[in-house]
């Protein structure tokens, strides 16, 4: 579970944005709690919300950014709306927000349950709610209330990310970001786990740079994997689109493909999109499956990779590919195995197969 901040803005546009998200059925308004000239209303309007947030603001002029707007995320659905609402309720306690008025807005519009919190950082005797290390505390409020030990998950991520193979730094950086970290070297002997705005575990750059030193590549892997993409790139694209969480800092650099869900979903095998600003520059892969990191250009040219898809040749019917112009059918599971260790002979055959009565 994770807690994460959005804008901030004295707007308070989030009120419009998940009211939005309520009118179209992806959102529900969990609580309303501490709008006290509010109740005399019987519905009160979205507007209502955000001009007594917008009055208890302008209470202190030196708070510039007067919005609260965080959201508290669950895996999945391990957690229901309720529980959510719940934790967020004891979360704004930690964080000083009890007494501000605040609305909890549960959405069910993506694949995690998760919780919208909007209040005001202005409390109602003028004072301001303490923000110092802000994001810090919202971790460490947010663990302390489920039991979980950020240090530990560490140590277990780190343990799982150096039984992959990889070529660079970079790469091994790139998988800990799949894992939710960033990371960051100080000096010459160590690199620093981060997540949850706190450095939470060293790792010896000595033991990285001995995987580095003895990474080979897999070159029967490697030809598979570049057929498993050529053959998809004739049903689906691989050009990289945006996060369409544009109002969300960390998604908004985050690109994805209909290539990309494909390989995650059906063969876990993650592409990783590089960009440069707002332009996409390069990509790297992970086969999950035999835990191999590879630079996207050892497998396909990029420029053949990200190639806008003018008419697809056939279409997927649940894990099969059927082609539009002989009705053969592939199964795209047998690639995994395929990028394991099997000979890409079988891949060729089916190729062949597929190629029969053109």
């Amino acid at each position: 579970m994770i807690v994460q901040f959005l804008s901030s803005n004295s707007r308070f546009a989030a009120i419009k944005y998940n009211a939005d998200k309520v009118s179209a059925g992806k959102a529900e308004l969990m609580c309303v709690k501490n709008f006290q000239s509010l109740s005399i209303l019987d519905k009160p309007k979205p507007s209502d919300y955000r001009s007594y947030l917008q009055m208890i603001g302008v209470l202190n002029p030196k708070v510039k950014n007067k919005q609260l707007h965080a959201v508290i995320m669950a895996k999945g659905r391990s957690y229901d709306k309720h529980q959510l609402t719940h934790i967020a309720g004891l979360w704004l306690e930690k964080m000083g927000y009890a007494d501000n008025p605040h609305l909890i807005y549960f959405h069910n519009d993506n694949t995690n349950n998760h919780i919208h919190i909007v209040s005001v950082r202005v409390c109602k005797n003028r004072k301001s709610v303490e923000s110092r290390y802000e994001k810090m505390r919202a971790s460490l409020a947010l663990h302390q209330l489920i039991g979980f030990d950020p240090v530990a998950q560490a140590v277990i991520d780190y343990s799982k990310a150096v039984t992959y193979q990889f070529s660079t730094m970079d790469q091994f950086k790139i998988l800990l970001k799949t894992m939710g970290y960033s990371a960051y070297i100080n000096g010459s002997s160590a690199l620093y786990m981060v997540r949850h705005s706190r450095t939470l575990w060293k790792v010896d750059l000595n033991i990285i740079d001995k995987i580095i030193k003895n990474y080979k590549s897999d070159s029967i892997e490697v030809g598979a994997i570049k057929q498993a993409i050529e053959l998809n790139l004739k049903v689906v694209s691989g050009e990289p689109v945006r996060h369409p969480a544009f109002w969300h800092s960390y998604l908004r650099k985050n690109y994805k493909s209909d290539l990309s869900e494909v390989f995650r979903k059906k063969l876990n095998i993650d592409i990783i999109y590089h960009t440069n600003g707002a332009t996409v520059t390069g990509f790297t892969l992970i086969n999950h499956r035999t835990k191999n990191v590879y630079d996207g250009n050892e497998i396909i040219d990029f420029r053949r990779l990200v190639r806008p898809s003018v008419r697809p040749e056939g279409f997927f019917q649940g894990d099969r590919i059927i082609f539009n112009d002989d009705q053969n059918i592939y199964q795209p599971n047998n690639v995994p195995d395929l990028a394991i260790k099997n000979s890409s002979e079988d891949f060729d055959s089916k190729n062949k197969t597929r190629g029969r009565g053109r």
